[in-house]
């Protein structure tokens, strides 16, 4: 059976989508970084949280959670393990290509950047986009989440508490800036030049913990 730190592990890991860390980096170099953080936000949990329930709600009757096949549950873990080391691997490997570039002139913007500078609706829109299939993590986390002994209204305050450890990271910027916002723009400047140059390998080192962790339990459960 599950447990409530396994879904708190989950949560902390997927915050290092190095997807979201992107968004973060990018919206903070803007002059209005807020507007385009509060949007993406909107757009991020709104889809999260939706797809999260409509599968807690599928699974959580299925033999696929109750036990009928064995097999399934270390399998589940293994796959996302594996791939959250491979993802890893994929991120050190950019980081140390990277490292001999950084004072190189940055290439032109992706697709990605160019919708996240443009803020507003478009910035919502990118929520929902990047997030309809946020990585690996999440998707052991609401099958587990599916498995909890707890009653309906438990497991969708923890979807909705999962997803907000997940995106900690634009929500801490809009909250500060609520609250100090002079204090904070000099903060999220130094943190935003920091993130920029150590994110992959920050991402990396998390993704490979929590990929390291899930593979030992699928091999264990094997």
């Amino acid at each position: 059976m599950p447990s409530w730190l396994e879904i708190l592990i989950l949560a902390v890991g997927s915050a290092f989508w190095p997807i979201l860390i992107l968004i973060v980096v990018l919206a903070l170099r803007l002059a209005h970084p807020i507007r385009v953080l509060v949007w993406f936000l909107a757009g991020a949990l709104l889809t999260t949280v939706t797809l999260g329930i409509v599968i807690v709600f599928a699974l959580q009757d299925t033999s696929f959670v109750t036990g009928s096949h064995p097999a399934a549950n270390p399998t589940f873990a293994l796959v996302a393990g594996l791939l959250s080391l491979l993802a890893a691997y994929a991120l050190l490997r950019s980081s140390r290509k990277a490292r001999p570039h950084d004072s190189a002139p940055a290439k032109g913007p992706s697709r990605t950047e160019r919708a996240v500078e443009r803020g507003g609706p478009v910035a919502f829109a990118a929520g929902v986009v990047l997030n309809i299939v946020p990585g690996a993590l999440p998707f052991v986390a609401l099958k587990d989440i599916a498995q909890l002994d707890a009653s309906n209204g438990a497991k969708v305050a923890a979807i909705v508490a999962f997803y907000v450890v997940m995106f900690a990271f634009v929500e801490v910027p809009i909250v500060a800036f609520a609250i100090a916002p002079e204090r904070t723009a000099v903060v999220v400047s130094r943190f935003n030049a920091w993130l920029g140059r150590n994110a992959r390998r920050v991402a990396a080192y998390v993704l490979a913990a929590v990929g390291l962790y899930l593979t030992i339990r699928g091999l264990v459960q094997l």
